[in-house]
């Protein structure tokens, strides 16, 4: 059973919430973290290389010189590959990197990864911050109230709270999101997980 600290707004500790690790997953599966990290990574990646292949450099329309007669090797494009300032052969092209894993996959990752950050004790919860007008001050001061100032950290709502991203948008290393959009990728490269209380309790909700 671990523990879940609950704060207040302005950094002052107001309780707790259990949670059993097993509700979570029965273990951390190390391999499929990875490949659930390696296909979030790779679905980051914009894939919008480009080279010019020698049908795409301008000039090079006429002959260097002529075919045969001058103990030269036969040219036929200033253009060519081989030439300074010539197209590229098999140069980079625009691609899409991304892929998923299978839906089941992905949901055990998912649990898998947030039972990995219990057991490191990188899961809070905060209260009322919510409620507050957008002002990056008040969430910056939270953070450094907690010990998480210049720390990674994971916003987690459980719905849409327009006024926590824009509190947050500002501030280094810190990310916001709906649960319901949560995946391993974005839980393993935050260092910490803040849960509003609303989606802490939901979260625990769901789980019993």
């Amino acid at each position: 059973m671990a523990s879940i600290t609950v704060y207040n707004a302005l950094g002052s500790k107001t309780g707790e919430v259990s949670l059993e690790a097993d509700k979570l997953d029965s273990t951390v599966r190390r391999g499929l973290l990875k490949e659930a990290l390696i296909a979030y990574l790779a679905s980051q990646r914009q894939g919008t290389h480009k080279t010019k292949d020698r049908g795409e450099v301008a000039g090079g329309g006429k002959k260097p010189w002529k075919q045969k007669g001058t103990g030269r090797a036969r040219q036929g494009s200033t253009r060519s590959p081989q030439w300074v300032g010539g197209g590229r052969a098999h140069g980079p092209r625009p691609r899409d990197y991304g892929y998923q894993l299978p839906v089941e996959q992905r949901r055990l990752a998912l649990a898998s990864s947030m039972r990995w950050q219990l057991e490191q004790g990188k899961i809070l919860a905060v209260e009322g911050l919510d409620d507050k007008a957008p002002k990056t001050k008040t969430f910056a001061t939270f953070l450094k109230k907690i010990g998480l100032e210049g720390k990674g950290a994971l916003l987690v709502s459980e719905t849409h709270q327009p006024n926590l991203w824009l509190s947050a948008r500002n501030i280094a290393k810190i990310s916001v999101a709906e649960r319901r959009l949560l995946n391993a990728g974005i839980v393993m490269t935050h260092a910490n997980l803040i849960f509003t209380k609303g989606a802490l309790d939901a979260l625990v909700k769901e789980l019993a």
